[in-house]
C-alpha cells in the first residue's frame, strides 16, 4: 500500500526534490548491483526501470513546479488547449484530468511549457544532438520490455544499456539546463 503524507508531523503534500532524490539513488544502486554481474538481465531490467521511473518523475516535478507558478500568478499569460492537455490539472485536489502522452512528446511539450510559463528566453530542449537519437532509441526498448510479446522483448542488450545510459544522462542534463536558465531568470527579476 503506497504510502500518504502525514501533513499533521511535518510532511509536506508532495516532496518532490525527495522523490528525484530517491529515484536517482535507485539508478546508482541498480549499476552497482549490475557490476557484480553484467550479464544478468535481471539486473539489466532493473537499471532500464530506475532510469525510466527517474525520467518520467522529473516530468511530473517540472509540471508541478508549472502549475504552482500558474496558482502564485506568476504566469498571466494563455495556454493553447495542447499546453493546457500537456500541464494537466491545476486543482491541487481531486481526480486529475492528465492525459496521456507518448514520452518523448510529453518531455518535449513539458519543456516547452517550462521555458514559457517561466519566461526563458531562448531556452529550448536540445532535441538535435545523438543523446536524443539515443534517449528515442531507450524508450523504445523500454516499450518493449513493458509490454512484452516475445522472450527477446525482455532482452536488454549492451546497445540497450548503451541507450539507456545516454538517455538517463541527457534528461538530467537537460533538467540542470532547465533549472540554470530559471534561476538566472530569478535573479534578473530581483534584480
Amino acid at each position: 500500500m503506497p504510502g500518504h503524507p502525514r501533513v499533521d508531523a511535518g510532511d509536506g503534500l508532495v516532496r518532490q526534490h525527495e522523490l528525484l532524490e530517491q529515484l536517482n539513488e535507485d539508478i546508482s544502486s541498480a549499476y552497482i548491483a549490475l557490476e557484480r554481474d553484467r550479464s544478468s538481465q535481471y539486473l539489466r531490467r532493473c537499471v532500464v526501470r530506475a532510469i525510466f521511473s527517474f525520467i518520467e518523475a522529473i516530468i511530473e516535478s517540472i509540471k508541478w513546479e508549472l502549475r504552482s507558478s500558474i496558482r502564485a500568478g506568476h504566469f498571466t499569460g494563455q495556454l493553447s488547449a495542447k499546453e493546457q492537455e500537456t500541464l494537466g490539472s491545476l486543482h491541487l485536489i481531486g481526480k486529475r484530468n492528465d492525459s496521456f502522452l507518448p514520452l518523448d512528446q510529453n518531455i518535449k511539450r513539458t519543456f516547452s511549457l517550462a521555458a514559457k510559463i517561466w519566461q526563458l528566453e531562448g531556452f529550448r530542449l536540445n532535441t538535435d544532438k545523438d543523446e536524443f537519437r539515443d534517449f528515442q532509441a531507450a524508450k523504445s526498448a523500454r516499450n518493449r520490455l513493458t509490454h512484452p510479446k516475445t522472450v527477446y522483448d525482455i532482452e536488454v542488450t549492451d546497445e540497450d544499456m548503451h541507450s539507456h545510459t545516454t538517455a538517463a544522462i541527457w534528461v538530467k542534463t537537460e533538467l540542470e539546463r532547465l533549472m540554470r536558465a530559471r534561476i538566472a531568470a530569478l535573479k534578473s527579476e530581483i534584480n
